[in-house]
């Protein structure tokens, strides 16, 4: 059965990437707080389909290929949007909305969207953490806005968890500068076995033979086998989650589940994730750390490298105890 599309809704533009689409499930909250109107999520599939038929959303609706502001200007026009709330940090959502005459367009200043917006702001050049960002140009609309929630994200399916406690380990990263060592990963798995922990290793596909070589015959390798809601659920149910800065780690801080999160190249102190029992974990005596380079050049990587597994483990432990 195909949904209906409300008139006047209040459209929220997704991005692609996981950890983005994460960041944006504290906003849809808030915007359920004020009472923003009905909510239509739109953008790529994959990240759309994490709020289809939740509580988030009244309507999910996923792009057909990857359309350009023409085709994405007639959807809003069709459907009479009352506003258009677009984060990605592309032109491609403002135009359109600018195009369709959306009353109201809310956005960032990035990739010169600044103009086409009614209410925007800076996203890179502004300081703090990405959700209080986003939040700062939300209060230009509305300047009464509450904090920031936490996202507080149960996808409602079902899986087959282990019946005692388990972690959730994320050992895969877009960036090959963000990823702490295979064999720290491998250690830190091990001594949560011996402690009577089951473990779980998410991933997507193309992370299988990193995942394959943290989990061997101790853990569960889940890679590849689960949709993003079924990996919410495994991490909104773990005892603990510890993964790198990527898209994971954000989208377990969406679910409530403890996170530790690992820095090397990036900055915890604008991308640790937002949930409540989160922690960003770094190594504060590297020079070259925080590069924001892609690949590492230094021997050793000695940024995430020299983050030791004991370490690990005991802030692991602070997380399960606390």
């Amino acid at each position: 059965m195909t949904a209906v599309i409300p008139h006047h809704a209040t459209w929220v533009r997704f991005p692609r990437f996981v950890g983005d689409a994460a960041m944006q499930l504290p906003v849809l909250r808030l915007l359920r707080e004020i009472d923003a109107g009905p909510l239509v999520v739109w953008g790529p599939k994959t990240t759309v389909g994490l709020v289809a038929e939740t509580w988030f959303c009244d309507v999910a609706l996923p792009d057909e290929g990857k359309p350009g502001p023409i085709a994405m200007a007639r959807i809003l026009r069709e459907h009479r949007a009352a506003r258009s709330i677009h984060f990605p940090k592309s032109l491609r959502p403002a135009l359109a909305a600018w195009l369709a005459r959306v009353p109201e367009r809310i956005g960032v200043d990035e990739s010169l969207a600044g103009p086409f917006n009614t209410h925007s702001g800076p996203f890179w050049d502004a300081e703090g953490p990405f959700l209080l960002r986003y939040h700062a140009v939300l209060k230009r609309r509305w300047p009464d806005l509450p904090p920031m929630p936490y996202a507080d994200f149960d996808p409602r399916v079902a899986i087959d968890k282990p019946a005692g406690r388990y972690l959730c380990l994320m050992p895969g990263s877009t960036w090959p500068s963000k990823a702490w060592p295979v064999e720290h990963y491998r250690a830190l798995l091990l001594k949560a076995r011996s402690e009577g922990f089951a473990v779980a290793v998410l991933g997507s596909p193309d992370e299988a033979v990193t995942c394959a070589a943290v989990a061997g015959t101790e853990g569960l390798d889940l890679c590849g086998k689960t949709t993003l809601k079924e990996a919410a659920a495994w991490m909104r149910g773990a005892a603990a989650v510890l993964g790198n800065d990527s898209g994971l780690s954000h989208l377990a801080a969406a679910t409530g589940a403890p996170v530790l999160a690992l820095y090397g190249a990036t900055d915890p102190g604008g991308s640790t994730p937002w949930g409540p029992k989160s922690r960003g974990l770094r190594k504060d005596d590297v020079p070259c750390a925080p590069c924001f380079k892609r690949d590492c050049f230094i021997p050793g990587h000695p940024c995430l490298a020299g983050i030791g597994p004991d370490q690990v483990w005991g802030a692991l432990r602070d997380l399960i105890c606390g």
